[in-house]
């Protein structure tokens, strides 16, 4: 799945340990007028940094993560900062990996970005703004 390297730079602190972490929603537009992409940056209180988002891939909604802020090539909006739960960020990636949208099959207003980062965000004590399509729609 993620290609998370090791916590560089500070020694105090593993994957496993718990610690204070930050939630942060981003969004970039993709596609047509009314489709947005949202990850999730995850900031402990140490700073380390490590993003999850779900993607479409072979019609399924596949989970990724990677150490520091989302991808810089593509234009990133901070929607929101939330205090989270304290986790580890291998409790992170467990929960990411083992959220009920995660490989199953995509869908546009049902099973997408969206749906993946409201889930992780509340298995940490984070109620996200609705934000989906079907939320446009209505």
């Amino acid at each position: 799945m993620g290609q998370g390297s090791s916590h560089e730079g500070d020694t105090r602190y593993s994957r496993q340990d718990k610690r204070g972490c930050d939630i942060v929603l981003y969004r970039r537009h993709v596609g047509g007028a009314l489709e947005w992409h949202w990850a999730l940056t995850f900031t402990w209180d140490d700073g380390y940094k490590e993003t999850y988002e779900a993607n479409k891939k072979d019609c399924d909604l596949r989970m990724d993560w990677y150490e520091g802020k989302p991808d810089s090539g593509y234009d990133w909006k901070e929607l929101g900062r939330y205090r989270g739960n304290d986790c580890s960020p291998d409790e992170v990636t467990c929960a990411a990996e083992g959220l009920p949208c995660v490989d199953r099959a995509y869908d546009v207003l049902y099973s997408n970005c969206q749906d993946f980062a409201k889930a992780l965000a509340r298995h940490f004590g984070v109620k996200l703004p609705p934000g989906n399509l079907m939320c446009t729609i209505s």
